[in-house]
């Protein structure tokens, strides 16, 4: 009798280990994932991705470590990322830092979060959290507060939207301060 419960004891033992290494757990979208889906296929440390559009370079995408997950088609930036813009010609037009991000590779979207800075060629800055490059729309655009700085002036709002060099920028809900005289009744 005392040998059958130990037998009983191990049997409930064994399956318990078995059945707690193959968790599961359910996604944003209610979806049973394995821990095994958790995992990416692809690691990299210290690389570069080359986002192209029709041939042509639009974004260089920098990061201490990348984890690729193409099942979801999703790449994530976790150690401090630096992107550098190009325009339709191949020139250089602004340069991003960020904590990290995220590259959506079926829409080649990319999203910059936490402490995000774009230092445009031609002297704008703009500080946000977050921060969607739009691959199909090319645009760079935010839905958070951002702060923005031109030619001494320093613009304050929530949501933003600009072309990738940051020379056609539209600021919603504006605050701000300049240094230039303005004439108000105009």
């Amino acid at each position: 009798m005392l040998h059958s419960n130990h037998v009983y004891l191990i049997s409930l033992l064994l399956s318990l280990l078995l059945t707690s290494s193959c968790s599961k757990r359910e996604d944003q979208n209610g979806m049973i994932i394995s821990d095994t889906e958790m995992l990416p296929e692809q690691e990299s440390w210290n690389s570069t991705i080359t986002l192209t559009s029709n041939g042509k370079i639009i974004a260089l995408v920098h990061s201490g470590h990348m984890s690729q997950f193409s099942n979801k088609k999703l790449i994530l930036l976790d150690d401090k990322i630096e992107i550098d813009f190009f325009d339709s010609e191949e020139n250089h037009t602004s340069h991003l830092t960020a904590e990290s991000g995220e590259i959506n590779e079926r829409l080649k979207n990319l999203k910059a979060i936490g402490n995000v800075i774009v230092v445009s060629d031609s002297g704008e800055t703009l500080f946000t959290e977050e921060l969607l490059w739009n691959n199909k729309l090319q645009k760079i655009i935010s839905e958070v507060n951002v702060m923005i700085t031109v030619e001494g002036d320093t613009l304050y709002g929530v949501g933003f939207e600009s072309d990738a060099g940051l020379d056609n920028w539209t600021i919603k809900e504006p605050k701000g301060r300049t240094s230039r005289l303005v004439d108000i009744d105009e």
